[in-house]
């Protein structure tokens, strides 16, 4: 009986003695009150105003369908004034902000406010459309209190961490979550996002995401959600990123790049397989850029980039942020995959041109002339679709010059406009568009119906006289 009840006892010692363990290793911190506290006073609200240039939507009215006898005055429509709100948080005792670009963007007039109630005017210094960060400036005669930077890479998944901002205009909201995950990407070429599930909502952007020293660790950017509220998916841009891209456009004013000048491709597990590599990995040569560094020396199409600057390519997202970070004029290693072998080639990178450039370099190997419309075109590539801010979906072909006595000049097409479809077929590439335009002269026929994209579902008809001298 005795032992009965020793093993008993025992039994339910180490029931506690266990749960009492996992309840150690899961507890978090009491209280964020001290941390927040100690923070709060650097976190800022920001509020702007401006003025978006309103112009005319490409929808298709009666005109373009009908050759009317007479005009029918159109109303432009009017400037219209905006407002926004968000976060961001002091990192120098003379007034040096960080916030979201797309806080500030386009703004003519920037508040901010600290907790205790003062509002002071700041001055947009630099921004980073690439990274969507932005660096603002205070004048004032006070130090001002101010943040760290931490070191993001040592945010693990399962860390505790906080976020304070500016939610819906509730300024000094504090949340706190854990860290959900590492290294997401959404689409940019730079994204390397931390996840948490520390609640984010519209006026968070641009606000800190601290781990438990009081260290920024992230700048708290988007938030995931069908309903536009809080669902625990939001992402911040992660401090080590952001810490680079601020210092340079404190320095300098502008974030200066490294380039290789190709376009790439994601691995398959069939494209490894059929081209002998030992796993899925690197990122496939597209194409080449005329005249960039990796054409000079020595990447050829095809090639797949497994190794840059001695760290491994596990995808297609990686090589832009390795590029990103290297030393421009730096002759940097790099290992290709080809013909089932690696070869090591050395190429000296160049400073990345702006999308402006890049186009125009473009544009110059490898646009097509359609002298029966007056155009040249060629085929909608990825940096055309960042530039212009569209969706991955939209494919076709971009005017890249047009004549100014071109029938279409007339009826408001210009340069950077997308062709869609020609005579009732998709066209998705330059020689698509060649090709169907030979076929229409081919069959005798002297008109010739041309859609261009003119936004999310929506489409600009115009009827052509094909010009045939």
């Amino acid at each position: 009986m005795n032992n009965i009840i020793t093993k008993n006892l025992l039994l339910v010692f180490f029931f506690i003695a266990t749960n009492y363990n996992i309840a150690q290793a899961f507890n978090g911190p009491n209280t964020f009150a001290d941390l927040a506290e100690e923070v709060s006073p650097a976190v800022v609200n920001i509020s702007t105003t401006g003025i978006i240039e309103q112009t005319s939507p490409q929808i298709p009215s009666i005109e373009d369908f009908f050759d009317f006898p007479f005009n029918i005055p159109r109303t432009e429509p009017a400037d219209r004034e905006f407002s926004s709100l968000g976060s961001g948080f002091v990192i120098s005792k003379d007034g040096y902000i960080v916030t979201n670009n797309h806080v500030v963007q386009n703004a003519s007039d920037i508040q901010v406010t600290f907790i205790d109630g003062l509002k002071l005017e700041a001055e947009l210094i630099a921004f980073d459309n690439e990274t969507d960060l932005a660096l603002l400036k205070i004048e004032t005669s006070e130090d001002l209190p101010f943040l760290e930077f931490g070191d993001s890479d040592t945010a693990k998944v399962g860390n505790w961490v906080m976020a304070i901002g500016n939610p819906h205009g509730l300024g000094g909201s504090v949340t706190a979550g854990i860290v959900s995950a590492r290294g997401r990407m959404l689409g940019g070429r730079y994204d390397d996002f931390i996840q948490t599930d520390a609640s984010i909502n519209r006026g968070n952007s641009g606000g800190p995401l601290f781990n438990l020293d009081g260290e920024v660790i992230g700048v708290n950017s988007m938030i995931l959600s069908p309903s536009g509220g809080s669902i625990g998916l939001g992402f911040a841009i992660p401090s080590n990123l952001a810490k680079n891209i601020i210092e340079q456009l404190k320095n300098t004013g502008e974030i200066q790049r490294a380039w290789l000048g190709v376009r790439i491709q994601e691995v398959t597990d069939e494209i490894a397989q059929s081209l002998g590599l030992s796993k899925t990995y690197g990122a496939l040569v597209q194409g080449l850029t005329p005249d960039s560094p990796a054409l000079k020396d020595g990447i050829k199409e095809g090639d797949i980039i497994i190794r840059f600057n001695g760290e491994e390519v596990e995808s297609m997202q990686t090589l832009p942020k390795l590029v990103a970070e290297a030393s421009i004029g730096q002759n940097t290693e790099v290992l290709v995959w080809r013909d089932e072998s690696e070869i090591t080639l050395y190429v000296n990178l160049g400073k990345q041109p702006s999308l402006e450039e890049l186009a125009a370099i473009e544009n110059e190997g490898s646009s097509i002339s359609i002298k029966e419309l007056g155009i040249k075109v060629r085929t909608l590539s990825d940096d055309d679709r960042i530039r212009l801010e569209l969706n991955q979906n939209v494919e076709g072909v971009i005017i890249s010059d047009i004549e100014q006595d071109s029938f279409l000049i007339r009826q408001n097409i210009k340069k950077d406009d997308i062709i869609i479809e020609i005579q009732n077929k998709s066209v998705k590439t330059s020689g698509d568009a060649l090709a169907v335009i030979d076929q229409v002269i081919a069959q005798g026929k002297e008109n010739i119906l041309i859609v261009f994209y003119a936004g999310p579902n929506s489409r600009k008809y115009i009827g052509v006289r094909l010009s045939l001298n």
